[in-house]
């Protein structure tokens, strides 16, 4: 009998994404709480764009939607969370968030109370320590966190690290991706298909294209990419995506006819974008503030353009090298001369994106990640 699985994560509110749980529920009879479906507006687009029931007829698992209170992922609660802990047995309850965030401990309580036989575990992808006062609050509070968790899936080395410093035993942390990618709707373009999907994207169908997709803001290394592809002679730049950075790059593109820049689609959308490309660049760059802590956790769309057979070069923020996995892909994070050298290797011709499209097959699908996850989680219950 496959042991019952509740996870709790606001990841899943988004359809793309519950396709990993369709591969987790191979393994478990999953259960998984999330949001309900917002009605405003994400990254410019009716939220209806990124979330909809229509996977309702294939589902493997039962899905439970439920309202939230609080304004941020990392402040809000689920209103019902107790009704739902409470209405049958669980043998593992899940929660992905930081270690801080308020429904790790809400699920925490609640566990404590109704669920007391189960195994609680914590997903996180948290890898780097506050400065000053904030550091101070939070070193309390992770090792409180370890303390009362059985298990914790780090979403990076670093996450693995950052919790056994404060306690966790290895043999409770697994390092592991918390999504995967779709194979399905992920997957090499042609020649004539990546001219089509230019086309559609409103991009030149004869010219190497450098892209990026996500954030636009200073973190994402924007402003060194758009150096490095200046200093080059013959490529185009395409940047798909929002921020704080959008009005910035509009005025760049008023005096560089090779930079295009699209406005931010649904994930299903995004492949399209991927395959047009020739090189997909993600140049994250620390940030070290008392109002941002931040290094790249792991650089989802890094694996969704490795499985679209398109060269991908990273720098070496945080968990970007573990995930790429190649020396010849990386370069020193805000050296724009180095990103330029990168390029310039791919337009002599490359040959890594094999390598890499070889890598996320084995290592990143749904399927894999799920597997992982399974083999730790049950060998937690057999402990």
């Amino acid at each position: 009998m496959r042991p019952c699985l509740l996870l709790i994560s606001h990841t899943y509110a988004a359809l793309e994404n519950r396709k990993k749980l369709q591969s987790l529920a191979i393994h478990f009879d999953l259960v998984c709480v999330t949001s309900v479906i917002e009605q405003g507006m994400v990254m410019g687009r009716p939220a209806a764009d990124f979330d909809n029931d229509s996977d309702a007829p294939t589902r493997n698992y039962r899905l439970i939607r439920l309202p939230c209170r609080g304004q941020t992922t990392t402040t809000f609660f689920y209103v019902g969370l107790a009704a739902v802990m409470g209405s049958r047995r669980f043998d593992v309850v899940l929660v992905e968030n930081e270690p801080w965030a308020c429904v790790c401990w809400q699920a925490r309580i609640w566990k404590s109370l109704l669920q007391r036989h189960a195994l609680f575990g914590e997903f996180t992808w948290e890898n780097v320590e506050r400065l000053g006062w904030k550091g101070f609050i939070l070193d309390p509070i992770y090792r409180a966190m370890t303390a009362t968790t059985d298990f914790i899936i780090a979403g990076n080395q670093a996450a693995s690290q950052l919790v056994q410093r404060h306690g966790a035993r290895a043999d409770d942390v697994l390092v592991a991706p918390q999504l995967g990618v779709d194979l399905a709707n992920h997957q090499p373009a042609s020649s004539a298909e990546r001219v089509a999907l230019r086309q559609g994207c409103g991009l030149p169908a004869d010219a190497f294209i450098v892209g990026y997709c996500g954030r636009l803001t200073e973190e994402k290394g924007l402003h060194e990419l758009l150096q490095a592809c200046e200093a080059l002679q013959g490529v185009h730049l395409a940047i798909l995506g929002s921020g704080r950075l959008e009005s910035w790059l509009k005025e760049q593109q008023q005096t560089r006819p090779w930079l295009h820049l699209l406005p931010p689609r649904p994930h299903f959308e995004i492949p399209a974008f991927l395959r047009s490309l020739n090189v997909f660049v993600l140049a994250s760059k620390p940030v070290r503030t008392m109002a941002i802590c931040w290094e790249e956790q792991f650089g989802h769309v890094l694996i969704e353009a490795m499985a679209c057979g398109v060269t991908t070069l990273g720098s070496s923020s945080g968990a970007i090298p573990e995930v790429i996995g190649f020396k010849a892909a990386l370069f020193p994070c805000s050296d724009a001369h180095a990103l330029a050298e990168r390029i310039r290797g791919v337009m002599g011709g490359s040959t890594i994106a094999q390598s890499q499209y070889e890598r996320t097959r084995m290592l990143y699908t749904h399927d894999a990640v799920a597997a992982q996850w399974a083999t730790f989680i049950q060998h937690q219950l057999a402990a």
